[in-house]
This record gives structure tokens, sequence and C-alpha cells, in this order.
């Protein structure tokens, strides 16, 4: 048995990481998605919201999504997407005008699992979209075509944890310790946003934008560009991010 003179502070131990992500998330005023059957809510059998995890706010399913969404338990559990389905959840109006945003989402798929989150400003306006297809995850901005990618690890057993912002100059995608950036104006961003969960807009259509993927969990800054930050609360919550993925997943 190893002994250790000094004290150790908590979030050094194994098995503190979800409530360190619990603080950073209040420190930084992050919704946090968890798949898990508390959180599923429910109108008989068909899904009809995602709870975040406070309690406080509930991602509704999109109008396309009329009863596809299906909640897996396991190990981990998660809420499942399905080709050519809208299995999608969003919060509306968000923000009254985007500046800034990060969205990061833990998920497994086989390589194709399209459309995994968007933030939207409207059909006549823009929309941000983080997707993963032919073996590489990818942000893109719709209307200029502004993007950053990256190739997807060899072994896609593992969950992963992906991570994109917009800096209100730039995208920015992380995945793996691994990140790209790319500067270059989006336009039209400056309006009310919606948050899509698993699907790119509140639409019909689009079938080929939706993949197969399982979706553990979502987490939304919708005023924070967490990517590249030098803020002390921006640098712990992304560290408390990506401990908590390596040690529960």
């Amino acid at each position: 048995m190893l002994h250790l003179s000094q004290h150790l502070p908590p979030d050094a131990l194994i098995g503190g990481e979800n409530r360190a992500l619990t603080q950073a998330l209040l420190r930084t005023g992050g919704a946090r998605f968890i798949a898990r059957d508390t959180d599923v809510v429910r109108d008989g059998d068909r899904v009809t919201g995602w709870r975040e995890a406070a309690g406080a706010t509930i991602a509704v399913t999109t109008k396309p999504n009329v009863g596809y969404s299906r909640f897996a338990p396991g190990a981990p559990a998660a809420m499942l997407c399905e080709t050519g389905l809208n299995c999608g959840f969003m919060l509306p109006d968000f923000a009254p005008v985007v500046e800034r945003f990060t969205a990061a989402v833990i998920y497994s798929s086989q390589g194709d699992a399209k459309t995994l989150l968007s933030v939207s400003t409207g059909q006549s306006n823009n929309l941000i979209f983080l997707s993963e297809t032919d073996g590489s995850l990818g942000a893109r901005d719709r209307q200029s075509g502004l993007g950053v990618t990256l190739g997807l690890p060899g072994d896609l057993a593992r969950p992963r944890l992906a991570v994109f912002c917009f800096t209100g100059r730039a995208l920015v995608l992380r995945m793996g310790g691994r990140s790209a950036r790319a500067e270059g104006a989006v336009p039209s961003m400056a309006h009310p946003g919606d948050f899509f969960i698993g699907c790119r807009s509140n639409r019909t259509g689009l079938a080929k934008t939706l993949g197969s993927s399982r979706l553990h969990e979502v987490v939304f800054w919708p005023d924070r560009a967490l990517l590249g930050s030098a803020d002390a609360d921006d640098i712990a919550a992304l560290a408390a991010l990506e401990t908590y993925h390596r040690w529960t997943f």
C-alpha cells in the first residue's frame, strides 16, 4: 500500500471526477445532459424531452422527431440516434445573440454519426454544426463553408469526447488531445439561437444528415468559448471535462 505524507485535494483522487465537473459547470454556467433514465422525459411510451442534470432545463424533441427517440440503459447508457430518422432534441432561444458558445459530446459510433450537435439562428440565417462522416469529425459553418476537421481514432470501441466552440472569429475543434482551428467570418450568427442535439435543425427532411450514434452525455456553454481561453474558470472546466471522460469512459 502506498502512503503519502501530504494531503491531496479531493479532485486528485480517482472517483471525484463527476463532482469536479459538476462544480466547474456551476462556476461557468454550463448545461449538462446525462443519458440516464431519471432524466428522460416521457409521455406514455414516447420520449418527449431530455432533462438537464441540474433539473432546471429540458431539451424538447424536435418537430420531425415524432417518437423516434429511444433510451438505452447500460454502462454507459445512451440516447440513440438512428440513420435517416430525426431523433433530435432542441433548446430553443438559448441566447438572444449568438456571440460565442462551446458544446461537447461524449458519444459512440462506428464512424458515421452524421450530425451530432448544431447551433442554428433560424432557417433564413445560419448554423454551425458538428458532424462525423467518412472517418473524420468536423465542425462547419453552413453559409461560408468555414470549417475544421480531425481524423477519428483507430479504435472506435471506446466512447470519445468531442468539443467545439465558436469564438466570434473562429471555429475550434478538439478531440483526443488534438485540436484544429480556422479563422474567418461567420455570417448571420447575430440572431437568437437554438441548440440542437442529434440533428441539424427543426425542419423535416435532411435525412442524409442523420446518422447512427449513441449519445452518452452532452454539455453546452451558451456564452463561453473554452477552447483557447485564458480564463482560469474556462481552463478548469475543460480540464474537468477531459479528466471525467478519461476515468469514467
